[in-house]
Protein backbone atom coordinates (compact mmCIF):
# COMPACT_ATOMS: atom_id res chain seq x y z
CA UNK A 1 0.00 0.00 0.00
CA UNK A 2 1.95 3.52 -1.01
CA UNK A 3 1.99 6.07 1.90
CA UNK A 4 2.61 9.88 1.60
CA UNK A 5 4.51 10.70 5.00
CA UNK A 6 3.72 14.75 4.55
CA UNK A 7 0.00 14.56 5.84
CA UNK A 8 0.89 12.49 9.08
CA UNK A 9 3.93 14.43 9.22
CA UNK A 10 2.14 17.65 9.24
CA UNK A 11 -0.44 16.75 11.66
CA UNK A 12 2.32 15.60 14.18
CA UNK A 13 4.19 18.87 13.80
CA UNK A 14 0.82 20.46 14.02
CA UNK A 15 -0.17 18.89 17.14
CA UNK A 16 2.68 18.39 19.24
CA UNK A 17 4.03 21.13 21.25
CA UNK A 18 7.00 19.38 22.70
CA UNK A 19 10.70 19.68 21.35
CA UNK A 20 11.91 16.87 23.18
CA UNK A 21 11.15 13.63 24.92
CA UNK A 22 12.00 14.49 28.18
CA UNK A 23 10.04 17.59 28.47
CA UNK A 24 6.82 15.38 27.07
CA UNK A 25 5.25 16.18 30.62
CA UNK A 26 7.92 15.30 32.90
CA UNK A 27 9.22 11.99 34.14
CA UNK A 28 6.79 10.33 36.58
CA UNK A 29 8.21 9.60 39.80
CA UNK A 30 6.17 6.94 41.91
CA UNK A 31 6.63 3.58 43.86
CA UNK A 32 5.10 0.31 41.72
CA UNK A 33 2.83 -1.96 43.04
CA UNK A 34 2.73 -5.14 41.89
CA UNK A 35 4.06 -6.41 38.07
CA UNK A 36 4.18 -3.59 35.69
CA UNK A 37 1.83 -3.63 33.02
CA UNK A 38 3.25 -2.84 29.60
CA UNK A 39 0.75 -2.26 26.55
CA UNK A 40 2.10 -3.06 23.26
CA UNK A 41 0.41 -2.58 19.38
CA UNK A 42 1.60 -5.13 16.88
CA UNK A 43 0.43 -5.30 13.35
CA UNK A 44 1.37 -9.11 13.13
CA UNK A 45 -1.15 -11.01 11.66
CA UNK A 46 -1.72 -14.82 9.95
CA UNK A 47 1.51 -16.88 10.31
CA UNK A 48 3.70 -14.09 11.53
CA UNK A 49 1.14 -13.42 13.93
CA UNK A 50 1.06 -16.96 15.37
CA UNK A 51 4.28 -16.67 15.82
CA UNK A 52 5.02 -13.44 18.11
CA UNK A 53 1.68 -13.95 19.99
CA UNK A 54 3.69 -17.29 20.96
CA UNK A 55 6.47 -15.29 22.18
CA UNK A 56 4.16 -12.52 23.92
CA UNK A 57 3.12 -15.83 25.58
CA UNK A 58 6.22 -16.85 26.86
CA UNK A 59 7.08 -13.49 27.68
CA UNK A 60 4.11 -12.99 30.37
CA UNK A 61 5.28 -17.32 31.31
CA UNK A 62 8.78 -16.23 32.86
CA UNK A 63 7.94 -12.41 33.68
CA UNK A 64 6.74 -12.25 37.32
CA UNK A 65 7.22 -8.85 37.47
CA UNK A 66 5.86 -7.54 33.90
CA UNK A 67 2.54 -8.32 32.41
CA UNK A 68 2.64 -7.52 28.88
CA UNK A 69 -0.77 -6.75 27.42
CA UNK A 70 -0.68 -7.16 23.30
CA UNK A 71 -3.55 -5.67 20.95
CA UNK A 72 -3.55 -5.99 17.01
CA UNK A 73 -4.19 -4.30 14.15
CA UNK A 74 -4.87 -4.73 10.61
CA UNK A 75 -1.51 -3.85 8.81
CA UNK A 76 -3.82 -1.40 6.51
CA UNK A 77 -4.90 0.59 9.73
CA UNK A 78 -2.22 0.51 11.71
CA UNK A 79 -0.01 3.43 11.24
CA UNK A 80 -3.19 5.88 10.65
CA UNK A 81 -4.16 4.20 14.41
CA UNK A 82 -0.61 4.75 15.55
CA UNK A 83 -0.41 8.20 14.29
CA UNK A 84 -3.62 9.25 15.82
CA UNK A 85 -2.53 8.07 18.98
CA UNK A 86 1.15 9.03 18.79
CA UNK A 87 -0.16 13.19 18.26
CA UNK A 88 -2.23 12.69 21.70
CA UNK A 89 0.28 11.20 23.08
CA UNK A 90 -2.28 8.54 24.16
CA UNK A 91 -0.12 5.35 22.53
CA UNK A 92 0.96 2.37 23.58
CA UNK A 93 3.60 1.89 25.80
CA UNK A 94 5.69 -0.20 23.03
CA UNK A 95 4.86 -0.05 19.21
CA UNK A 96 6.40 -1.82 16.01
CA UNK A 97 7.50 0.09 13.44
CA UNK A 98 9.11 -0.43 10.00
CA UNK A 99 12.47 0.97 9.97
CA UNK A 100 11.49 2.28 6.24
CA UNK A 101 8.71 4.05 8.09
CA UNK A 102 10.46 5.68 11.21
CA UNK A 103 11.78 9.25 10.14
CA UNK A 104 8.45 11.13 10.17
CA UNK A 105 8.21 9.83 13.70
CA UNK A 106 11.61 10.82 14.55
CA UNK A 107 11.69 13.98 13.35
CA UNK A 108 7.98 14.79 15.15
CA UNK A 109 9.58 13.93 18.19
CA UNK A 110 7.26 11.51 19.00
CA UNK A 111 9.34 8.35 19.92
CA UNK A 112 11.38 7.86 23.05
CA UNK A 113 15.00 7.94 22.20
CA UNK A 114 16.46 4.67 24.27
CA UNK A 115 20.33 5.71 24.70
CA UNK A 116 20.27 6.12 28.46
CA UNK A 117 17.86 3.51 29.53
CA UNK A 118 20.09 0.69 27.62
CA UNK A 119 22.66 1.87 29.22
CA UNK A 120 21.59 1.72 32.84
CA UNK A 121 20.31 -1.25 32.06
CA UNK A 122 23.59 -2.64 30.75
CA UNK A 123 22.06 -3.50 27.55
CA UNK A 124 24.47 -6.17 25.37
CA UNK A 125 24.14 -3.52 21.83
CA UNK A 126 27.23 -4.89 21.00
CA UNK A 127 25.18 -8.38 20.33
CA UNK A 128 23.34 -6.96 17.50
CA UNK A 129 24.20 -6.69 14.12
CA UNK A 130 25.81 -3.45 13.63
CA UNK A 131 24.17 -2.84 10.14
CA UNK A 132 20.67 -3.71 11.66
CA UNK A 133 20.85 -1.56 14.67
CA UNK A 134 22.53 1.71 13.30
CA UNK A 135 19.93 1.69 11.22
CA UNK A 136 17.68 2.33 13.94
CA UNK A 137 19.73 5.62 15.02
CA UNK A 138 19.10 9.10 13.64
CA UNK A 139 21.31 12.14 14.40
CA UNK A 140 23.28 9.73 16.41
CA UNK A 141 20.40 8.30 18.82
CA UNK A 142 19.09 5.18 19.10
CA UNK A 143 15.24 5.47 18.73
CA UNK A 144 14.22 1.33 18.18
CA UNK A 145 15.70 -1.86 18.52
CA UNK A 146 15.49 -4.01 15.19
CA UNK A 147 13.52 -7.32 15.90
CA UNK A 148 14.37 -8.83 12.66
CA UNK A 149 16.27 -8.30 9.28
CA UNK A 150 14.02 -9.20 6.43
CA UNK A 151 16.05 -9.10 3.23
CA UNK A 152 15.86 -9.93 -0.19
CA UNK A 153 17.15 -13.11 -1.53
CA UNK A 154 17.23 -15.49 -3.99
CA UNK A 155 15.70 -18.94 -4.25
CA UNK A 156 16.91 -21.81 -6.13
CA UNK A 157 15.24 -25.19 -7.19
CA UNK A 158 17.50 -27.58 -7.02
CA UNK A 159 16.25 -30.40 -9.13
CA UNK A 160 15.87 -27.90 -12.39
CA UNK A 161 19.43 -26.55 -11.85
CA UNK A 162 20.39 -30.43 -10.96
CA UNK A 163 18.75 -31.49 -14.44
CA UNK A 164 20.32 -28.51 -16.44
CA UNK A 165 23.70 -29.23 -15.20
CA UNK A 166 23.69 -26.19 -13.25
CA UNK A 167 26.18 -26.98 -10.50
CA UNK A 168 27.11 -23.75 -9.16
CA UNK A 169 25.15 -20.90 -7.62
CA UNK A 170 25.60 -18.02 -9.65
CA UNK A 171 27.74 -14.95 -8.13
CA UNK A 172 27.01 -12.48 -11.10
CA UNK A 173 24.98 -11.51 -13.87
CA UNK A 174 26.42 -13.27 -16.48
CA UNK A 175 26.63 -16.04 -14.34
CA UNK A 176 23.01 -16.06 -13.55
CA UNK A 177 21.45 -15.60 -16.85
CA UNK A 178 23.66 -18.16 -18.33
CA UNK A 179 22.24 -20.62 -15.35
CA UNK A 180 18.79 -19.50 -16.31
CA UNK A 181 18.91 -20.03 -19.82
CA UNK A 182 20.40 -23.24 -19.58
CA UNK A 183 17.29 -23.95 -17.10
CA UNK A 184 14.90 -23.10 -19.55
CA UNK A 185 16.53 -24.98 -22.53
CA UNK A 186 16.53 -27.89 -20.68
CA UNK A 187 13.61 -28.42 -19.07
CA UNK A 188 11.27 -25.68 -20.16
CA UNK A 189 10.85 -24.05 -16.84
CA UNK A 190 11.13 -20.55 -16.69
CA UNK A 191 14.67 -19.19 -15.59
CA UNK A 192 13.90 -16.44 -13.31
CA UNK A 193 10.78 -15.48 -11.19
CA UNK A 194 11.17 -11.68 -10.78
CA UNK A 195 7.77 -10.14 -10.72
CA UNK A 196 7.03 -6.86 -12.91
CA UNK A 197 3.59 -5.94 -13.29
CA UNK A 198 1.26 -4.41 -10.98
CA UNK A 199 -1.49 -6.32 -9.72
CA UNK A 200 -2.45 -6.97 -5.25
CA UNK A 201 1.25 -5.07 -4.99
CA UNK A 202 3.22 -2.86 -6.95
CA UNK A 203 5.72 -4.01 -8.78
CA UNK A 204 7.94 -3.52 -5.49
CA UNK A 205 10.47 -6.11 -6.15
CA UNK A 206 12.21 -4.13 -9.12
CA UNK A 207 12.49 -1.54 -7.14
CA UNK A 208 14.45 -3.45 -4.08
CA UNK A 209 16.49 -5.00 -6.86
CA UNK A 210 17.51 -1.38 -7.59
CA UNK A 211 18.22 -0.32 -4.77
CA UNK A 212 20.36 -3.76 -4.00
CA UNK A 213 22.13 -3.02 -7.55
CA UNK A 214 23.21 0.93 -6.43
CA UNK A 215 24.03 -0.56 -3.07
CA UNK A 216 26.49 -3.21 -4.47
CA UNK A 217 28.34 -0.61 -6.68
CA UNK A 218 29.12 1.67 -3.65
CA UNK A 219 25.87 4.29 -5.06
CA UNK A 220 22.59 4.88 -3.26
CA UNK A 221 18.65 6.15 -4.82
CA UNK A 222 18.80 9.55 -2.61
CA UNK A 223 21.41 11.98 -1.34
CA UNK A 224 19.17 12.50 1.77
CA UNK A 225 22.26 15.45 2.48
CA UNK A 226 21.52 17.58 -0.35
CA UNK A 227 17.70 16.23 -1.11
CA UNK A 228 18.46 15.15 -4.53
CA UNK A 229 18.62 12.05 -6.99
CA UNK A 230 21.67 9.82 -6.37
CA UNK A 231 20.85 6.90 -9.05
CA UNK A 232 20.95 8.71 -12.12
CA UNK A 233 24.72 7.74 -12.85
CA UNK A 234 26.52 5.37 -15.51
CA UNK A 235 26.46 2.44 -12.75
CA UNK A 236 22.31 3.19 -12.18
CA UNK A 237 22.29 3.10 -15.89
CA UNK A 238 23.65 -0.75 -16.14
CA UNK A 239 21.52 -2.04 -13.27
CA UNK A 240 18.40 -0.49 -15.04
CA UNK A 241 19.58 -1.80 -18.24
CA UNK A 242 20.38 -5.66 -16.95
CA UNK A 243 17.04 -5.43 -15.44
CA UNK A 244 15.17 -4.89 -18.79
CA UNK A 245 17.32 -7.04 -20.61
CA UNK A 246 16.19 -9.87 -18.19
CA UNK A 247 12.73 -9.98 -19.90
CA UNK A 248 13.69 -8.51 -23.85
CA UNK A 249 17.11 -8.97 -24.52
CA UNK A 250 16.96 -12.38 -22.63
CA UNK A 251 14.27 -14.05 -21.95
CA UNK A 252 15.04 -14.89 -18.60
CA UNK A 253 12.11 -13.49 -16.83
CA UNK A 254 8.64 -13.03 -17.77
CA UNK A 255 7.02 -10.03 -19.23
CA UNK A 256 3.23 -9.17 -17.61
CA UNK A 257 4.40 -11.79 -14.21
CA UNK A 258 3.06 -10.22 -11.29
CA UNK A 259 3.95 -11.11 -7.52
CA UNK A 260 1.29 -14.04 -6.53
CA UNK A 261 2.23 -15.46 -10.14
CA UNK A 262 5.90 -15.59 -9.31
CA UNK A 263 5.60 -16.58 -6.23
CA UNK A 264 2.88 -19.77 -6.92
CA UNK A 265 5.39 -21.15 -9.86
CA UNK A 266 8.45 -20.86 -7.55
CA UNK A 267 6.55 -22.95 -5.32
CA UNK A 268 4.67 -25.39 -7.59
CA UNK A 269 8.32 -25.98 -9.07
CA UNK A 270 8.07 -24.09 -12.42
CA UNK A 271 10.90 -21.46 -12.39
CA UNK A 272 14.93 -21.91 -11.58
CA UNK A 273 15.26 -18.61 -9.51
CA UNK A 274 13.16 -16.34 -7.78
CA UNK A 275 14.03 -13.01 -5.89
CA UNK A 276 12.12 -12.09 -2.91
CA UNK A 277 11.93 -11.85 0.39
CA UNK A 278 12.59 -13.64 3.45
CA UNK A 279 9.09 -13.69 4.21
CA UNK A 280 8.50 -16.40 1.45
CA UNK A 281 10.82 -19.29 3.15
CA UNK A 282 7.59 -20.16 5.44
CA UNK A 283 4.84 -21.05 2.48
CA UNK A 284 7.99 -22.72 0.23
CA UNK A 285 9.03 -25.25 3.11
CA UNK A 286 5.37 -26.32 3.40
CA UNK A 287 5.26 -27.57 -0.28
CA UNK A 288 5.59 -30.86 -0.59
CA UNK A 289 8.25 -31.99 -2.80
CA UNK A 290 9.33 -28.94 -3.43
CA UNK A 291 13.69 -28.78 -3.40
CA UNK A 292 14.79 -25.37 -2.81
CA UNK A 293 17.77 -23.55 -1.10
CA UNK A 294 17.58 -20.02 0.17
CA UNK A 295 20.62 -18.08 -0.52
CA UNK A 296 21.62 -14.37 0.22
CA UNK A 297 21.34 -12.34 -3.23
CA UNK A 298 24.19 -12.78 -5.10
CA UNK A 299 26.84 -9.64 -5.83
CA UNK A 300 25.47 -8.95 -9.49
CA UNK A 301 26.86 -5.44 -9.83
CA UNK A 302 29.95 -5.45 -7.33
CA UNK A 303 30.04 -6.24 -3.46
CA UNK A 304 27.38 -8.44 -1.45
CA UNK A 305 24.77 -6.54 0.38
CA UNK A 306 20.85 -6.49 -0.78
CA UNK A 307 17.69 -4.22 -0.42
CA UNK A 308 16.61 -5.27 3.43
CA UNK A 309 13.71 -4.22 5.40
CA UNK A 310 13.39 -4.29 9.35
CA UNK A 311 10.43 -4.31 11.77
CA UNK A 312 11.69 -2.41 14.89
CA UNK A 313 10.20 -2.18 18.56
CA UNK A 314 10.06 1.56 19.83
CA UNK A 315 8.64 3.54 22.95
CA UNK A 316 6.33 6.42 22.28
CA UNK A 317 6.43 9.69 23.83
CA UNK A 318 3.68 9.90 26.52
CA UNK A 319 2.33 12.90 28.55
CA UNK A 320 3.78 10.90 31.12
CA UNK A 321 7.52 8.98 30.89
CA UNK A 322 7.51 6.67 34.16
CA UNK A 323 11.06 5.09 34.97
CA UNK A 324 10.05 2.19 35.87
CA UNK A 325 7.76 1.40 32.87
CA UNK A 326 10.50 2.82 30.39
CA UNK A 327 12.50 0.41 32.28
CA UNK A 328 9.35 -2.72 31.95
CA UNK A 329 9.15 -1.51 28.32
CA UNK A 330 12.89 -1.60 27.05
CA UNK A 331 13.37 -5.24 28.90
CA UNK A 332 10.37 -6.63 26.89
CA UNK A 333 11.75 -5.28 23.82
CA UNK A 334 15.43 -6.58 24.85
CA UNK A 335 13.41 -10.28 25.49
CA UNK A 336 12.24 -10.42 21.86
CA UNK A 337 15.50 -10.13 20.38
CA UNK A 338 16.97 -12.66 22.60
CA UNK A 339 14.59 -14.67 21.76
CA UNK A 340 14.81 -14.24 17.83
CA UNK A 341 15.01 -17.88 17.47
CA UNK A 342 11.57 -18.47 17.81
CA UNK A 343 10.89 -15.39 15.44
CA UNK A 344 12.86 -16.73 12.94
CA UNK A 345 10.53 -19.55 12.61
CA UNK A 346 8.33 -17.13 10.07
CA UNK A 347 11.74 -17.09 7.88
CA UNK A 348 12.95 -13.52 9.50
CA UNK A 349 16.67 -13.23 10.37
CA UNK A 350 17.24 -12.67 14.24
CA UNK A 351 19.45 -9.17 14.84
CA UNK A 352 20.90 -10.86 18.02
CA UNK A 353 24.55 -12.53 17.47
CA UNK A 354 24.09 -14.91 20.31
CA UNK A 355 20.58 -15.67 18.79
CA UNK A 356 22.08 -16.43 15.72
CA UNK A 357 24.81 -18.88 17.37
CA UNK A 358 21.99 -20.95 19.47
CA UNK A 359 21.72 -24.96 18.60
CA UNK A 360 17.65 -23.97 18.11
CA UNK A 361 18.67 -21.33 15.27
CA UNK A 362 21.80 -23.51 13.68
CA UNK A 363 19.20 -26.47 13.18
CA UNK A 364 16.14 -24.63 10.99
CA UNK A 365 16.26 -25.13 7.63
CA UNK A 366 17.36 -22.75 5.36
CA UNK A 367 17.51 -19.87 7.72
CA UNK A 368 21.38 -20.24 8.39
CA UNK A 369 22.11 -20.30 4.63
CA UNK A 370 20.88 -16.94 4.19
CA UNK A 371 21.33 -15.13 7.67
CA UNK A 372 24.65 -13.82 6.77
CA UNK A 373 22.23 -11.24 4.24
CA UNK A 374 21.74 -9.55 7.79
CA UNK A 375 25.40 -8.05 7.85
CA UNK A 376 25.33 -6.31 4.78
CA UNK A 377 22.11 -4.79 4.47
CA UNK A 378 21.31 -1.76 2.31
CA UNK A 379 18.32 0.28 3.49
CA UNK A 380 15.77 2.39 2.18
CA UNK A 381 17.15 6.37 2.02
CA UNK A 382 16.65 8.58 5.28
CA UNK A 383 13.58 10.94 3.56
CA UNK A 384 10.02 11.50 4.62
CA UNK A 385 9.59 11.13 0.63
CA UNK A 386 10.37 7.70 0.76
CA UNK A 387 7.32 5.87 0.24
CA UNK A 388 6.29 8.32 -2.47
CA UNK A 389 9.50 8.04 -4.31
CA UNK A 390 9.11 3.93 -3.23
CA UNK A 391 5.67 3.88 -5.12
CA UNK A 392 6.57 5.72 -8.50
CA UNK A 393 9.62 4.16 -8.88
CA UNK A 394 8.39 0.65 -8.76
CA UNK A 395 5.75 2.07 -11.74
CA UNK A 396 8.47 3.50 -13.70
CA UNK A 397 10.60 0.69 -13.58
CA UNK A 398 7.36 -1.56 -14.62
CA UNK A 399 7.21 0.78 -17.89
CA UNK A 400 10.53 0.12 -18.72
CA UNK A 401 10.23 -3.20 -18.68
CA UNK A 402 6.95 -3.62 -20.34
CA UNK A 403 8.26 -1.55 -23.10
CA UNK A 404 11.84 -1.96 -23.34
CA UNK A 405 12.72 0.95 -22.68
CA UNK A 406 16.44 2.10 -23.30
CA UNK A 407 18.01 3.14 -19.40
CA UNK A 408 18.96 6.43 -20.76
CA UNK A 409 15.10 6.64 -20.97
CA UNK A 410 14.41 5.43 -18.12
CA UNK A 411 16.36 6.64 -15.76
CA UNK A 412 15.66 9.81 -17.30
CA UNK A 413 12.28 9.56 -16.73
CA UNK A 414 13.27 8.25 -13.20
CA UNK A 415 15.29 10.90 -12.15
CA UNK A 416 12.77 14.03 -13.28
CA UNK A 417 9.80 11.90 -11.38
CA UNK A 418 12.01 11.63 -8.15
CA UNK A 419 13.31 15.26 -8.03
CA UNK A 420 9.40 16.54 -8.73
CA UNK A 421 8.80 14.41 -5.28
CA UNK A 422 11.75 15.53 -3.50
CA UNK A 423 10.80 18.88 -4.22
CA UNK A 424 7.66 18.84 -2.27
CA UNK A 425 9.13 17.65 1.12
Amino acid sequence: MKKNWKKPTAILLAAIFVLSPVSAGGVKEGAQEGPIEVTFWSLFTGGDGEFFDAMITEFNRTHSDIILKSDTAKFTDYYTKLTTALTSKNAPDVVVLHRDSMLPYVTSNVLYPLDDVLKELNAPVDDFVKAAIDACKFDGKQYSLPLDVHPLIMYCNKDLLAKAGVTKIPQSYDELVAAAKKVQNATGAIGIAIDNTTAVYKAYTLTRILISGMGQGGGKIVDTVNNKVAFNTPHGKKVIQDLIDLANKHGVVPKAYDYDSSVSDFKSGKAAFHINGVWATGGFEQQQNLNFEAVPFPPLWGEPGAWAGSHTLAIPVQKKMEPAKIKAAVEFILWMTEHGEMWAKAGHIPTRISVRNKAEFKSMPYRPSYVTAADSVIAAPNTSAWEEIYGNLSDLLEYALANNQSANDAIQAMDKKVTEILSTY
